[in-house]
């Protein structure tokens, strides 16, 4: 269910066996598709604040149309595009271009890729050469796609055309995968490594190792997403524990700042995975029992307090970003992976309900918000 959520080895042993059950959403909706009118969509107001969010009303007893709906801050609702009801998988949202124009999506390993230009509803298909799979566009407007390759033991991060050709290779790894995420301007990417955080190049080539003392070579470090224009917000993995643990890592190459401690396998928090700095205090996106997500306020000490969010199940809450006071959030509401998107203020507990889905319906399938560089936790 997660858009651009990657699979990540260093992060097996602590998802388990039931996180398949409990994090994906087993919509079945694909197949011939309409493009829905555009002229109503207020484009020149589109900004931050925006989503766009795949919905269906599918049940695993019925299949039903999925639509691909552009969400403004106050919850109205513009369609774009719909998959009919069919018995395949319907292509997961996983990024939106920073121009506002196009949105990109994946059929799953192996699979094709999929544009969509939101302004006209044309969706193109096609696929990363090397069998490449997408992890998003590049920034800040989305001229080029950013895709990882796997062979054998190497990984490979490139950019690659709005057509699929292969126009530059930006980072290699042998752990399996390799994680990048672009800063605001796009000149540099923050990428995973072992012993640390690389940054690199849009064009090519390491700028400079930016080392976090203590990471486990064998674990290392994935790049969350840019916490400030200078600062590298990422999750590393100790020596000790293989739990996750955040720092602030500064690409000047300065020394990393621990943003929450070492957490321990006995503890209800099983590592902290992403984080938002709010007025009301600091809340993380951790890791919970078998698989599942977890919504936490840090406490002055390092310690946290679950958080509570009104009208879901309070199981495996995501966070896709933060606005302001708020955080949006793709929570389960019902059983058989029910879910629905809201904007929730932790300090006051006020709710903004964007899709409150129907207890026995599938409901969002993936959402990105607009100029966000958090679109899902790097797993």
């Amino acid at each position: 269910m997660f858009a651009n959520v990657r699979r990540r080895g260093r992060m097996a042993a602590l998802i388990g066996v039931c996180a398949a059950a409990a994090l994906t959403t087993i919509a079945a909706s694909a197949g011939a598709a309409t493009a829905q009118p555009q002229a109503r969509v207020p484009w020149a107001k589109v900004g931050s604040g925006w989503e766009l969010a795949q919905y269906t009303n599918g049940t695993p007893a019925s299949h039903e149309p999925t639509t691909l709906y552009l969400v403004g801050p106050s919850g109205a609702r513009y369609p774009l595009y719909t998959w009919r009801a069919s018995a395949s998988f319907t292509p997961v949202l996983i990024a939106w271009s920073g121009d506002k124009t196009r949105a990109l999506f994946y059929d799953g390993p192996g699979g094709q890729t999929a544009q969509l230009d939101l302004l006209t509803g044309t969706l193109s298909r096609f696929r990363l050469a090397g069998q490449a799979e997408p992890v998003g566009y590049t920034l800040p407007d989305g001229l080029n796609i950013l895709g990882e390759r796997v062979s054998g033991q190497t990984a490979t991060l490139a950019r690659y055309s709005l057509t699929g050709k292969l126009v530059k290779v930006l980072a290699t790894s042998k752990d399996y995968s390799v994680t990048g995420v672009y800063s605001a301007d796009g000149t540099t990417l923050a990428v995973s490594g072992t012993t640390g955080i690389r940054l690199v190049s849009n064009a090519g080539g390491v700028i400079r190792q930016l080392p976090v003392p203590g990471t486990d070579p064998q674990m290392g470090c994935v790049p969350v997403r840019w916490w400030s224009a200078g600062t590298v917000l990422a999750q590393c993995f100790g020596k000790r524990y293989d739990t996750a643990r955040l720092f602030l890592v500064p690409a000047s190459g300065a020394r990393p700042t621990a943003l929450t401690p070492q957490r321990t396998p006995s503890g209800r928090d099983l590592g902290d995975i992403d984080g938002w700095r709010l007025t009301s205090g600091l809340y993380l996106q951790s890791l919970g029992a078998c698989g599942t997500l977890e919504l936490n306020k840090q406490n002055a000490n390092g310690s946290v307090t679950p958080v509570s969010v009104p009208g879901t199940l309070n199981l495996s809450t995501r966070i896709v970003t933060a606005s302001g006071p708020r955080l949006l959030v793709d929570a389960l509401t019902g059983c058989g992976d029910s879910q629905s998107l809201l904007w929730f203020n932790p300090g006051t507990k006020a709710e903004q309900w964007l899709f409150k889905t129907p207890k026995n319906a599938f409901g969002v399938e993936s959402v990105v918000a607009y100029d966000s560089r958090e679109n899902a936790p790097a797993l």
